[in-house]
């Protein structure tokens, strides 16, 4: 088996070393194209794409993401003049992970989806391991300009100066509280908490058990939804990268501070019941609709600016407040981070030209704008973020004043694989004591830097 493109070898740098044993039996690969050329397997030019092609679109997007992204595409089938129809398809995220298995089994076997929905900060890493076809000299002849765009989200669909894939959206994150509920606890509901022991203080409060003393409502869960080891690390004004050297910091001082306030935070509600949560909550479970804040089983959240679509399709008559996270002396707008998400081509994938065609409506002006409007993400083009929608409703106008201060994942070609190690940490090492916070942390750095640096990446 080409090693390089093996589901074996992706599995081993994603992280998911667990599970590569049982893909012994996977096909051999056919070998792909180069970088940026539309070759096909062996490199030989690959035909071109006759009309009425049928490109799949492969995406893990349910609930209104789902619907909207169907709306693009139904408009883009319709008025595209290539005369080819996309479909979405949807395949299950990987527990846990920014793999998606159903992805690395298509390329390694030689016959992935023309279209790719993709975590952008994952694309550096995909495209180092081959798995993502360069875009660059269709880009640059349908006009996409790096000034165009956010720097972060650009440069995160960025690797060694060719690019990789499209931006989508993206995303702040804050502090979701739910009015109606505060009141009923006998808080006010107009001075929701601005420091992390006020936070404490409510989250007790807040608080309901039953007679067995199990939790029916949560007041806060700092494990779930966006609480990761990167929002409490920016509460604490920690980093995750020297910007000089680029090597990874997870065991930077602050960044330890700030774990060891999540495990004795988790101590006080009880990892049996914080687990509990989070075992109630696997895959899709508590998504959209189930969402525990929507259900009203827990009173707090951080969560991103998605969440002002769902308040109005889901809980229209219920009444919410965000404001930026708590720190530890005061309101930390800069406890936000970006994320988003891309459209990327696989490598391997035939008829590259219109498979970028489909891309570059979906992430352009027309696409983004509609998915958006219609999800309350924001967009990554800046004249399309300036948009007077995104600032109607002020749920969604705190989140727009939280992105010139948010920061942005390492988008370094390991991505997957430092987030898998930051969500095993976060949820399970330290919450469950199996190892000290700065213990951990440094795991992490030392395990990333030295494939870093085996890699090449640092010179």
């Amino acid at each position: 088996m080409n090693d390089r493109f093996s589901r074996r070898r992706f599995l081993q740098i994603a992280g998911l070393t667990a599970g590569a044993a049982v893909l012994a039996g996977c096909p051999a690969p056919v070998a792909p194209p180069q970088a940026g050329t539309g070759a096909a397997a062996g490199g030989e030019a690959a035909a071109p794409a006759a009309e009425g092609l049928k490109l799949e679109a492969w995406s893990r997007m349910t609930g209104l993401a789902e619907e909207s992204t169907r709306g693009i595409i139904d408009n883009y089938n319709a008025q595209n003049t290539m005369g080819n129809t996309v479909e979405f398809v949807y395949i299950a995220q990987t527990e846990g992970s920014q793999a998606d298995e159903k992805l690395l089994t298509a390329v390694a076997g030689g016959n992935p989806p023309p279209l790719y929905y993709a975590d952008r900060f994952t694309v550096p890493q995909f495209a180092h391991q081959g798995f993502f076809t360069e875009i660059t000299d269709q880009a640059e002849a349908a006009g996409v300009k790096e000034e165009d765009y956010y720097p972060f989200a650009w440069a995160e669909t960025v690797y060694k100066g060719g690019i990789y894939a499209l931006s989508f959206d993206t995303d702040t994150r804050a502090l979701w509280y739910n009015k109606d509920i505060m009141a009923e606890a006998g808080l006010d509901p107009e001075k929701p908490p601005t420091t992390l022991d006020e936070l404490r203080a409510a989250t007790e409060a807040l608080t309901i058990r039953d007679n067995n003393g199990r939790i029916t409502r949560y007041g806060f869960n700092p494990l779930m939804d966006q609480a990761w080891l990167y929002t409490w690390g920016f509460d604490f004004q920690g980093e995750f990268q020297d910007p000089e050297t680029l090597r990874i910091t997870f065991a930077h001082p602050n960044n330890v501070k700030a774990a060891e306030f999540v495990k004795a935070f988790v101590d006080e509600i009880g990892i049996e019941d914080v687990d509990a949560m989070i075992a109630a909550c696997t895959g899709t479970a508590c998504n959209d609709a189930n969402d525990y804040f929507w259900t009203g089983q827990v009173a707090m959240t951080c969560s991103g600016n998605w969440k002002v679509a769902q308040a109005h399709r889901y809980k229209p008559d219920t009444n919410y407040g965000v404001v930026p996270m708590p720190g530890p002396d005061g309101p930390a707008p800069y406890a936000s981070w970006a994320g988003g998400w891309s459209w990327a081509i696989p490598m391997g994938a035939q008829h590259v030209e219109a498979a970028f065609d489909a891309l570059s409506y979906m992430c352009g002006p027309e696409g983004q704008l509609k998915y958006n409007k219609d999800t309350f993400h924001i967009p990554t083009n800046i004249k399309a973020s300036e948009d007077p929608f995104f600032r109607e409703d002020p749920l969604h106008a705190v989140f727009m004043d939280l992105l010139p201060v948010s920061h942005t994942r390492p988008p370094i070609p390991l991505g997957s694989k430092l987030w898998d190690m930051q969500f095993k940490a976060h949820r399970d090492e330290i919450p469950h004591g199996l190892k000290t916070p700065e213990q951990a942390l440094r795991d992490i750095d030392d395990a990333i830097n030295a494939e870093l640096e085996e890699i090449g990446f640092f010179s």
